[in-house]
């Protein structure tokens, strides 16, 4: 099961924990759309790949994600 872009509650891994379903857990990180908002015509404003300025943010979420779901065995890929 792919969370697709956001972790679902936490309910929702431990029915997978249970079942034995295979989870891909996502960072909530979705920026399509984004430059299209600020007026931007290349998508590649919006994304974080190497700019500094994403770097705080997307390491803050992916922590927080990691650390949230770090005991449920269902998580094969974050």
């Amino acid at each position: 099961v792919r969370t697709s872009h956001y972790p679902n509650a936490t309910y929702f891994y431990e029915l997978c924990d249970k079942y034995g379903l295979y989870v891909i857990d996502e960072t909530n990180l979705e920026t399509h759309g984004s430059w299209m908002v600020l007026g931007k015509e290349q998508p590649t404003y919006a994304l974080p790949d190497g700019k500094p300025e994403w770097l705080a943010s997307v390491l803050d979420r992916a922590e927080s994600m990691v650390e949230r779901d770090k005991n449920h065995p269902s998580i094969i890929i974050w």
